[in-house]
């Protein structure tokens, strides 16, 4: 058989496996939009055009969602950042587009990371163990004795705190979010972790310190505050430059990439340690290159929102929504139905 003969034919199996995997995801979006939940078949086609694609059919469904769900507007006069504006939300969605990432000149207000920091040392979470193979317990931190590598909050526990829902529900985050994807967003992830060092590989890997990129949805972005100083020992958010865009075939596979293939492909300079004090504020789309960075010494606490396009692709919980809220986040949630669908009121 000649090598034309065998790559025509690696050319029509490739092919196939496309067409169904859009069959698949077709089906499943269907799906999705009558039961609310993603079909696993269909979660797997969707990360597998992605990859096939190099993210083109992603950027695709984006621009189709740019004609169905229109930008809304957000009261920015409401923001717990009370000057920010259009322009600065503009500057930062553009810093995104470029480069992937972009590090903000304004921090959290240090009450509201005075009372996340609390509301963490004492408040049970998910636990990986040293040496456990793994498995989780769920326990209250201890900074001076950490007994895991990652100490995970529940979105639905999180979201019974009132700060943590002004935090989440901010205008200028929800600003910035649309702006960047063009469209009326879904916030639809909500958490806070904390991280400890350890040395073994395979926890570090299940921690997500190591590089990767994510395709939980088609369209997202997401936010981080560190609520601990981050140095170059404690674990900064490392980033690959322009990598949310295109990338190297050798790098679109699902699973975990070292410093050496990613140099590789990029330089050095691309690799970003991001890094500040409490407060220090990171908005990142993570479908380009990212990890965690081993933590050397001490601890890190860091809190996050995503937004994204839909609900469609991983089935995460339903965030439910305590009877008593602000009427400033009840009027946030009636305004905007679509963004926030992944809220359930409690009866």
């Amino acid at each position: 058989m000649s090598k034309v003969t065998r790559w025509a034919k690696r050319v029509r199996h490739s092919s196939f496996e496309t067409m169904g995997d859009l069959r698949n995801f077709a089906s499943g979006y269907r799906e999705y939009h009558s039961s609310g939940v993603t079909p696993p078949e269909a979660y797997s086609s969707m990360r597998r055009l992605y990859r096939k694609t190099n993210g083109r059919f992603n950027d695709l469904m984006g621009g189709l969602k740019k004609a169905v769900h229109r930008k809304r507007s957000a009261e920015l006069t409401e923001s717990i950042f009370q000057d920010c504006s259009r322009t600065e939300v503009r500057d930062v969605a553009a810093s995104i587009r470029k480069n992937g990432f972009h590090v903000f000149d304004r921090k959290l207000p240090a009450d509201y990371c005075a009372k996340l920091l609390d509301y963490s040392l004492a408040q049970p979470a998910a636990s990986v163990a040293h040496g456990a193979n793994g498995k989780t317990s769920k326990s209250v931190f201890n900074r001076d004795n950490p007994q895991s590598i990652r100490h995970q909050f529940q979105a639905a526990e999180l979201f019974q705190n009132e700060t943590v829902q002004e935090v989440a529900t901010d205008p200028y985050f929800f600003s910035i979010a649309q702006d960047y994807l063009g469209f009326n967003p879904v916030f639809d992830v909500l958490a806070m972790w904390w991280s400890a060092p350890t040395v073994d590989h395979l926890l570090q890997s299940r921690a997500a310190q190591l590089y990767h990129f994510d395709m939980d949805r088609l369209k997202f972005v997401k936010f981080f505050v560190y609520l601990t100083d981050v140095d170059t020992q404690t674990g900064p958010h490392c980033y690959v430059r322009g990598s949310h865009t295109r990338k190297p075939a050798a790098l679109l596979k699902d699973g975990r990439l070292t410093d050496d293939e990613i140099l590789q492909h990029y330089s050095a300079d691309d690799m970003q340690e991001l890094i500040g004090p409490a407060g220090t504020m990171l908005a990142v789309d993570t479908r380009g290159l990212h990890k965690g960075k081993p933590l050397e010494a001490r601890d890190r606490l860091i809190f996050q929102v995503q937004f994204a396009d839909s609900l469609f692709g991983q089935n995460y919980p339903l965030i439910h929504v305590p009877s008593d809220i602000t009427d400033k986040l009840a009027d946030r949630i009636s305004s905007n139905r679509r963004c926030y669908a992944n809220l359930k009121h409690n009866s």
